[in-house]
């Protein structure tokens, strides 16, 4: 029971994994709403009750277990014994208040739909007269039937008034809101009528905030576009900005909670360009040493906002989906790729951080327009890949469509497509091992300075040299043979130590440069890869390392030094010894024998 004696009302929120974006934002948003509600606070005290499924109390638990455990926890913690009428009464100086009923939120994803419909049934058995409502993105999307959901109250859309509308609803005994009542989907949110969990103290305590020292920041709502394969386009495609001010203020909130990393969770960041260009100009002046992760539609990207995302600390991530034009079309997102080529090409001349998207799977795709799509993101030199198998999520476009395309896809999450016409269910399998591949070869690897130049001598594309390290990911004995000491599990979401990839990386250029007939390039190319991990590590993990060289670090740093082939016949080899270590400048390195 809290001191002021009103009963707990949690909204309760279970995050995928612990990291810098594993932030309860949407929850936080509900019950930040709640707080300022005086007609709710002087009944209830909301709280926000966050999990993640890679800490206790629900880590490695099945979805079941896990939903037994959450809802264990949260009878425990957050349904105390209610106050009696009179404590009740005194709280709310109402001279006969209306006894209130336990009352616990969920909000439902993807990840975690499952867990919460059973701890809802398993909270009913636990504390006999709860009241449970779900919100977020799966109920949004997938309310499912009347007659078999346990959440007693289901919020589609944006939650914040409609929870308010129901709780009051609640605690009084009067109709519900006509939205909830109908099932209707919730009217779109005034932005500048919200409150801000960051600036009430909501997400003080939060997990995320504390150990990771992330933010997520919401500057806008909404999307100009309407990919199909995405349900935020089944809104107004209006972009609804918070006001200015309130951004000033958490920017400034960020600052002074030494928050390290800011994910901005804008789906196109750069929709208004002017906007885009302004808040840029604040962070620089404001809180110009927080890494800020951007969403960006490359050809929006023009040279002087290239030149503003350059001047502070931050990275992009670039949604390309496909380089199949009738993939794209199929999905209203075509795309012009020499436009989206000389787009990139700023960022790059800039020195902009930045990832592409990629996506397997789509209607009109196949495995080898994959492969196409692989090779030409690639060429583009992102720092790093993030390849998706299609979701056909419910209450998008494709969903609707998907007889008419012929998508078989799972009927419950993550609801993943399973087969197409033409990218059939081996091949979509092929393809999630070359995903794989791509992860820990390119994107754990940290491969973007050398893993093109590393592959030309191999006149290999990097689709057919990631297939054939997805063979050797999946061939124990290969990878003992190339002197991998540890060989991987089968795990296809593993997680690597740098040095774990790097390892790997290592013994597959050795096999794949002798293989063809390339041997004499192999310890410059073992060379390349391991000063240039050894220089991100000092800059990622602030790691010093010690490495034995065949050559000076400033002839393997030089532009020469993308020419294999030219570099071994013209540089001159000088074994030694190097020290690689972090500054507060930046990674060094110094030559000491």
């Amino acid at each position: 029971m809290s001191p002021s004696q009103k009963p707990v009302l949690a909204v309760v929120s279970v995050q995928i994994q612990s990291s810098y974006q594993a932030i309860p934002l949407g929850a936080a948003s509900v019950v930040s709403a709640l707080r300022s509600s005086d007609a709710i606070a002087r009944r209830v005290d909301p709280v926000l009750a966050d999990y993640s499924l890679e800490a206790e109390p629900l880590a490695n638990l099945s979805p079941d277990k896990a939903g037994i455990v959450l809802a264990s926890r949260v009878a425990e913690r957050y349904q105390a014994p209610a106050a009696s009428a009179d404590a009740a009464a005194a709280a709310t100086s109402a001279p006969a208040a209306r006894q209130s009923p336990p009352i616990v939120g969920f909000s439902v994803y993807v990840w975690n739909r499952t867990i919460f419909e059973v701890a809802a049934t398993e909270l009913k058995r636990l504390v006999p007269g709860i009241v449970i409502f779900a919100g977020g993105p799966e109920i949004t999307a997938n309310p499912g039937n009347a007659s078999s959901t346990p959440f007693d109250y289901l919020i589609r859309g944006e939650g914040e008034t409609a929870t308010v509308a129901l709780v009051g609803s609640i605690l009084d005994g009067v109709a519900l809101p006509q939205a909830i009542a109908s099932g209707a989907r919730c009217p779109d949110e005034d932005c500048a009528a919200l409150s801000s969990p960051w600036l009430d103290g909501t997400l003080d305590g939060a997990e995320g905030v504390r150990a990771y020292k992330g933010a997520l920041w919401e500057l806008a709502r909404g999307c100009p576009y309407d990919c199909a394969y995405c349900y935020e386009s089944k809104g107004s495609r209006k972009v609804r900005a918070f006001p200015l001010a309130r951004l000033e203020r958490e920017l400034d909130r960020f600052v002074e909670k030494g928050v390290e990393r800011v994910f901005v969770l804008d789906p196109t960041y750069n929709a208004s360009r002017e906007r885009a260009l302004s808040l840029l100009g604040l962070i620089e002046r404001r809180a110009g040493e927080i890494h800020f992760n951007f969403e960006a539609r490359a050809e929006l990207i023009d040279r002087p906002m290239a030149e503003a995302f350059a001047r502070i600390p931050c990275s992009l991530q670039i949604g390309l989906q496909s380089s199949n034009p009738e993939a794209l079309k199929l999905v209203h997102r075509p795309a012009d790729l020499s436009l989206f080529s000389k787009k990139i090409a700023l960022l790059n001349e800039a020195g902009v951080t930045f990832g592409l998207d990629l996506m397997y799977g789509l209607p009109g795709d196949s495995l080898s327009t994959f492969r196409a799509s692989l090779d030409y993101a690639i060429g583009l030199y992102p720092n790093n890949l993030e390849i998706f198998r299609l979701a056909v999520l419910p209450g998008t476009e494709l969903a609707d469509r998907a007889g008419e395309l012929q998508l078989d896809c799972q009927k419950a999450p993550p609801y993943h497509v399973l087969s197409t016409p033409r990218f059939p269910a081996h091949d979509l399998d092929r393809a999630a091992e070359l995903a794989r591949a791509a992860d820990i070869f390119y994107t754990q690897g940290r491969a973007v300075t050398w893993f093109l130049s590393a592959l030309a001598p191999l006149k290999l594309k990097p689709s057919q040299f990631l297939q054939d390290f997805a063979a050797f990911l999946g061939d124990r004995a290969a990878q003992k043979a190339a002197g991998v000491s540890a060989p991987l599990s089968p795990c296809p979401a593993e997680t690597l130590t740098h040095r774990e990839a790097e390892a790997l990386q290592l013994a597959f250029l050795g096999k794949k440069y002798r293989e063809k007939g390339k041997a004499y390039l192999e310890t410059l190319a073992k060379n390349i890869v391991a000063l240039n991990g050894a220089w991100t590590r000092a800059l990622a993990e602030g790691e010093e390392s010690e490495l034995d060289l065949s050559w000076n670090p400033d002839d393997l740093f030089s532009p020469d030094s993308l020419d294999l082939e030219y570099f071994q016949e013209n540089a001159y080899m000088e074994k030694c010894r190097v020290r690689v270590f972090p500054t507060a400048d930046g990674p060094d390195y110094s030559v000491f024998s």
